[in-house]
């Protein structure tokens, strides 16, 4: 479970990271999500830009930004911030393996 698990956590950490950097933004700039994928998610390396792309909706606003690993962000109107979320799957053979 050892190295499989912190490759998870890694993952997880990154994206959290990514997300305070636009936390840390003033309010009326992180608070429109298509700005803050247009200035700062979309540049990301972390960022599956295609994917991403992909989701936005008909009337192009962004619910979602998807992370090259299995997390990603989602822009929460209740705190107004951007919180991970986990779009792939965990593999629990994993776990018995290390």
């Amino acid at each position: 479970m050892g190295q499989y698990l912190d490759d998870l956590w890694n993952d997880l950490e990154q994206t959290w990271d990514l997300a305070m950097k636009v936390n840390d933004l003033a309010e009326e700039e992180r608070n429109d999500p298509a700005k803050a994928w247009d200035n700062h998610f979309k540049g990301a390396s972390l960022v599956d830009v295609a994917r991403t792309e992909s989701e936005i909706s008909g009337d192009g606003q962004i619910a979602k930004v998807y992370c090259t690993n299995i997390y990603g962000l989602q822009y929460n109107p209740e705190t107004k911030y951007w919180v991970p979320f986990r779009h792939g799957e965990v593999d629990l053979v994993k776990f018995t393996e290390d």
